[in-house]
């Protein structure tokens, strides 16, 4: 199939817009002037496109896309109120009778207006008393379960503890229900594993989901608490249905040296596959969230001087399993919020290389959003790259002073990463936040919310320019993957996953981008 796509405005791979374009077997043949391509392709199929903004297909560079399938089935437990959102458990849970287990996700008690708090397990056994129920912060490092979830983990009375984790207990020591990092899955390990057909349900429920979004590429962590090999056979089974409207690089959650040989032994490693579904990194978890508190953090919190956060991993523990992935070849990424979290990683990779020399090993942290310069020099120093949530800024710009203080002026680094020489790219880390890519350009943009914009933007200086945004949810995303050579540029001989707007980014109020409608999506030059 040949295609002309004419009076389009293209962003190109150098920034400046194209008046056309060609697709040829599923890449971009030409891009250029309208004429130019007339005459070097007359014999094309031409479709007109009415001046519509055409940009590369999105590439959100960190998400979890089976979660955010599974999450869409839950309760959806975003609110303004705790009683909001127990109503909302209660409601969820009276219509989903024969659930096994009640679960939901979202909830926010920094945006709670009646009480801000967690929900406790009394509140949780009120309005769900008969079966086990488990509900998780929106960010995903905190959790709360009721009685009988407690007591089928062996929580009734009293807690256990946990490495990189915590269970919290009232003065009598009983268990709050709250559950911090590692303890989480203390309940939710007792939770029915998905087979097959459910991982399959739910990826075709999030595929389905970023496609209307404009997203034709992600880079996913969905190993937790599953085996990897049933969730590479779906991904592979969806791509050779046809039915994969997404190409996707698996971030590998593999959180034990056991788990990463067993891994490797079986031949996966950075790399393998094809074009639709290929392996990326080890993806690690280094600490928490802030607005759980549970990002590591150097010193105390300021708005909570009796912690600093949890680390998932000793020094040592960290330092094993991102050398035994480097010298196998892997590339690393680990998440790490806090600038404590952020210096283990820093270290880990330093050490791996130290013993192990590698050249362009692309290892990464993911969020880097607790930082100082010294940290974002030491990361480009090492050749590592960032992979940021613009998004975050939506509720984060409101609690990042009041959490860390000072520290604050340094953090959620962008434009300094790059003046720095630390690649980065972008992505929402979905369903913590939507998958959705223009808010997150907004943000990055305006270094404001899109919901929640605030007074005054948070460290202005540290804003994207459009052009540099859109790159960091296109050509700078397939760079994460290794795959700058094959995608996230309209440019010949690229694949031709392109996505057209309703509006151009260049000609829209920096306020009104989360507002630009997605008109069309295609991959390999179908539409989607």
């Amino acid at each position: 199939m040949l295609t002309r796509y004419e009076n389009a405005q293209v962003f190109t791979a150098d920034g400046r817009l194209a008046e056309s374009f060609v697709v040829k077997d599923g890449r971009f043949a030409f891009v250029g002037r309208l004429e130019d391509a007339r005459n070097a392709f007359p014999q094309a199929k031409a479709v007109d496109l009415s001046g519509s903004f055409v940009c590369p297909g999105f590439n959100d560079s960190h998400l979890h896309l089976l979660e955010l399938g599974c999450v869409l089935g839950q309760a959806q437990l975003a609110s303004d109120s705790l009683a909001g959102m127990l109503d909302a458990l209660a409601r969820y849970a009276a219509g989903h009778p024969r659930e096994p287990f009640v679960l939901g996700r979202g909830f926010n008690d920094d945006h709670f207006l009646d009480e801000r708090r967690y929900p406790t397990r009394e509140e949780l056994d009120a309005v769900c008393p008969d079966r086990p129920c488990l509900i998780t912060r929106v960010c995903g490092h905190v959790a709360v379960a009721n009685s009988r979830a407690l007591e089928l983990a062996g929580l009734a009375h009293a807690a256990v503890p946990v490495e990189g984790g915590h269970v919290d207990v009232d003065a009598l020591g009983r268990p709050t229900g709250l559950l911090r990092e590692n303890a989480i899955n203390l309940v939710s390990s007792l939770i029915p594993a998905l087979d097959r057909q459910g991982i399959r349900e739910r990826l075709l429920l999030a595929l389905d989901a970023v496609r209307r979004r404009g997203i034709t590429s992600v880079q996913t962590d969905d190993f937790a608490g599953l085996a990897f090999e049933d969730v590479i056979a779906v991904y592979r089974a969806l791509a050779d249905e046809g039915r994969l409207t997404a190409r996707v690089t698996e971030q590998s959650l593999l959180p034990t040296q056991e788990e990463l040989t067993a891994f490797l032994q079986a031949g996966y490693m950075t790399g393998w596959g094809d074009e639709r579904f290929r392996i990326g990194p080890l993806k690690l978890i280094g600490d928490g969230s802030l607005g759980s508190r549970t990002a590591f953090l150097r010193a105390p919190y300021t708005d909570d001087p009796q912690t600093c956060g949890i680390a998932d991993y000793t020094q040592e523990a960290l330092d094993a399993l991102v050398l035994q992935a480097h010298r196998a070849g892997m590339q690393v990424a680990v998440h790490a919020i806090g600038d404590g979290a952020c210096d283990r990683v820093l270290h880990a990779v330093e050490h791996a290389q130290a013993v192990c020399p590698r050249r362009d090993a692309r290892h990464g942290i993911v969020h880097a959003q607790i930082t100082d310069r010294q940290q974002v020099a030491h990361m480009a120093q090492l050749g590592m790259h960032a992979y940021i949530q613009p998004i975050f800024l939506d509720y984060d710009a409101q609690i990042v002073r009041s959490r860390v203080g000072s520290r604050a002026e340094e953090a959620y680094p962008a434009a300094s990463l790059l003046l720095s020489g630390v690649t980065l790219s972008s992505g929402s880390d979905s369903p913590v936040e939507p998958p959705d890519v223009l808010s997150g350009i907004q943000c990055a943009v305006t270094r404001r919310g899109y919901l929640h914009p605030g007074d005054a933007p948070y460290l202005p200086h540290e804003a994207l320019s459009v052009s540099d945004a859109l790159r960091s949810f296109t050509s700078f995303g397939a760079y994460a993957s290794f795959e700058e050579h094959i995608k996230g540029r309209i440019a010949p001989g690229f694949l031709a996953d392109f996505t057209v707007l309703g509006q151009s980014t260049f000609e829209t109020a920096p306020e009104a981008l989360h507002a630009i409608p997605v008109t069309a999506v295609f991959l390999g030059g179908e539409r989607l």
